[in-house]
């Protein structure tokens, strides 16, 4: 590759170094939140002691059971592999093959464990039984990676940047395993990533759950979620817990170590392999999934395989290659419905390689076009059938394989949803990074996802991605323009655009956008390699300028880290219900609903962001709008008193509602606006009166209110 003279480096160095600097500082002024109040916020990690005996022994229960899980994974991978060759290249990285292996165990026992969910086998016997055939291949291929099985790439020499780029990666780990551990608080984890499989267990199957349409999606990942609680709850229900929360982390550092091994395949040298890898670490909203339960870094793992596949077949044309992108593509798909986005991606790429295979023969052109079609879009046909299963058990249930989405497209019928709803559902997750108010945010998107997207504000994204993929942006667009990058870095950065595009268009939501990261990280490393060489100006600012960004951005994380401050709950210095106290504010009154009320007592919860999975009581609640169905009943009551009636008709004994927004004429959803306004602030007192009732006041405060609906029998 063709270097820029050492003068014309110099320059590009020095601007490179100008738009770090920038960017940077306006990434810190953005921070006055977390990174700014980062000093006052480590006291958090105080205040009282940091063990306990139970705790401890808790955290490595089910850190055991998670390691369990993933030697299990590469021992089905492993076995799969013996029958699915692929030819190693001359840039072999046997880590990422170690990768490759564990994430194709991890989809098919997804698989597995759905069928086994059908047929109502969730039980700790059938988890027995799955860790143990697992382990047994597991076994002895972890015999043979601890034999020195990847000790080339580790015996090359390093020197003291590049053990920082080792150890950097290490910091954003540790904060999320940890927060891994921590039970979970994270809106989406309690809402259905761990409510469902919580639910799954106690029933012994995957049948939908009554008011939870989350039990409707696709839950590939949630299925290993089942499989450690199985597995974990064998000690007791916290090592469960831990279990579930750590085999959901374990995507985080398979997701880098393939980044860093796909790099290295490609070519890219060691160093700017680990940067690549520290770009993806570093970002402060790929921390928060990997400690909070959520699952887009599972999806994140499978969309970079497949790429990865894609870019071997269109260098070799090599159908096992397809077969790979058919299990990764499929497997994602299994986790969310978006990655249809990537199939669509996929689907374009195909497509140029068919039409850019020139054949001097006409008639050979025209068989190997044919030939490419065929084995590209059956891979893409094998990644549908095998998400299938997912899109078929709702197909039957609801009319629709795709609800709860797209219902006034495709209609489809369940209890507690409707095209209302789906329209709003869609019209809510619009919302986010806040084009659909100021359409100038489509052009702005890159600066405001990068720098000033802020968590828990949908209009800002709701988290943040950070400057270092701003700062490479300019050096990828000039690499591809002047210079003969990698392959791999063309298919991954195009890939990345369109993905982009389309995550631009639907739910502008941050995490959605984490799958086409890793291949953009590795598309800015492979444009400095062709631009630079290693000792030019332009290498060591960007590499500087990447390192400092992505150290602003781990610090970034700790705050965030901080403001939870989930050490002394790993730890058991501080028990689960004062952890989930000081981070759910509502949590004292399901304290007080499992402790003081009967087993039987079914529970209305109203805005209470569903949480069904702290509560041990029945439960009533509406999936996402949750003052629904009392906007409903409020309008068809004339009293407090009928209301009463209508909720006990229900069987509802308690009411836990949020309201401190609720009785406000300008933010209540319970008001109709065309409706008069006497008529609304008439149903505005028969809902205050029905949800701060006196007399029946079990407890309550300026935010909440829990009340008796009938006296206990």
């Amino acid at each position: 590759m063709a270097e820029v003279t050492k003068k014309n480096s110099s320059n590009v160095a020095f601007l490179i170094a100008i738009w770090s600097a920038v960017l940077v500082t306006l990434f810190v002024a953005f921070r006055s939140s977390d990174l700014l109040k980062l000093p006052s916020l480590v006291g958090n990690l105080g205040g009282g002691p940091l063990f306990g005996g139970e705790g401890v022994l808790a955290s490595i229960g089910g850190l055991a059971v998670a390691g369990l899980i993933l030697i299990a994974w590469h021992g089905t991978g492993t076995f799969l592999f013996r029958y699915l060759k692929t030819e190693r290249g001359d840039a072999h990285a046997p880590l990422l093959e170690i990768v490759q292996n564990i994430a194709v165990g991890a989809a098919i026992t997804s698989l597995l464990w759905f069928f086994l969910g059908l047929l109502g086998l969730y039980s700790s016997i059938t988890a027995i039984i799955v860790t143990g055939i697992g382990l047994i291949e597991g076994g002895l291929s972890l015999i043979r990676v601890l034999r020195g099985r990847a000790k080339s790439d580790l015996s090359e020499k390093v020197n003291g940047f590049d053990k920082l780029l080792m150890f950097l990666p290490l910091l954003p780990l540790g904060l999320a395993v940890v927060g891994a551990i921590a039970p979970p608080i994270a809106k989406d984890t309690l809402l259905y990533h761990f409510s469902v499989p919580k639910a799954f267990i106690a029933q012994g199957s995957s049948g939908f759950i009554e008011g939870n349409i989350a039990s409707y999606l696709a839950l590939g990942t949630e299925m290993h979620i089942v499989w450690a609680r199985l597995i974990g709850g064998l000690s007791d229900q916290r090592t469960a817990e831990i279990a579930g929360g750590t085999v959901v982390f374990l995507f985080f550092p398979l997701l880098l170590a393939a980044i860093y091994g796909w790099a290295r395949e490609t070519g890219i040298s060691k160093r700017w392999a680990l940067v690549a890898m520290l770009m993806v670490a570093a970002v402060p909203t790929a921390y928060h999934v990997a400690s909070s339960g959520y699952v887009d870094l599972a999806l994140a793992l499978f969309v970079t395989l497949a790429i990865r596949s894609l870019c071997r077949w269109w260098k070799s044309q090599d159908q096992r290659s397809m077969i790979l992108v058919g299990i990764f593509l499929g497997a994602a798909l299994s986790v969310k419905l978006t990655a249809l986005f990537v199939i669509a991606a996929f689907a374009l790429v195909i497509l140029l390689r068919a039409r850019g295979h020139h054949e001097p023969d006409e008639a050979a052109g025209s068989s190997d076009v044919r030939r490419i079609l065929l084995t590209g879009f059956g891979a893409l046909l094998l990644a549908g059938m095998f998400a299938s299963p997912w899109y078929l058990r709702t197909w039957v249930a609801t009319g629709s394989p795709v609800f709860p989405f797209y219902m006034s497209i495709w209609k489809g019928t369940a209890n507690g949803w409707d095209v209302e709803r789906s329209n709003l559902f869609q019209s809510m997750n619009s919302q986010y990074g806040g084009a659909a108010a100021n359409p100038v945010n489509y052009v702005t998107a890159p600066l405001r996802v990068s720098l000033a997207a802020q968590p828990e504000d949908p209009q800002l994204y709701d988290g943040v991605l950070g400057p270092m993929f701003l700062i490479g942006l300019p050096l990828v667009i000039w690499a591809f323009w002047k210079r003969n990058v990698p392959i791999e870095a063309k298919i991954a950065a195009g890939v990345a655009g369109i993905m982009y595009l389309f995550w631009l268009f639907s739910s502008a939501q941050l995490r959605y956008l984490l799958p086409i990261v890793p291949a953009f990280a590795l598309a800015v490393a492979a444009s400095v390699e062709a631009l630079a060489g290693r000792r030019d100006p332009l290498d060591k600012a960007v590499r500087f300028s990447l390192a400092g960004a992505s150290l602003l951005c781990i610090a970034t994380s700790f705050a965030w880290f901080c403001q939870k401050a989930p050490l002394r709950v790993t730890l058991g210095g501080e028990t689960r219900d004062e952890y989930l106290s000081r981070n759910l504010d509502y949590f004292p009154y399901y304290r007080e609903i499992n402790s003081n009320t009967t087993p039987d007592s079914k529970v209305w919860l109203i805005n209470m962001r569903r949480d069904t999975y702290n509560i041990e009581r029945p439960v009533f609640s509406d999936y996402l709008f949750e003052d629904w169905t009392l906007r409903k009943m409020v309008w068809e009551s004339q009293s407090a008193q009928e209301l009463r009636t209508k909720a006990a008709a229900l069987g509802i004994r308690y009411v836990l509602t949020r309201h401190d927004f609720l009785f406000d004429y300008t933010t209540s959803t319970l008001v109709d606006d065309k409706k008069p306004r006497a008529e609304n602030e008439g149903k505005l007192k028969i809902a205050k009166e029905f949800i701060l009732d006196p007399t029946n006041t079990v407890k309550a405060d300026s935010k909440f209110s829990l009340v008796k609906v009938f006296s206990e029998k």
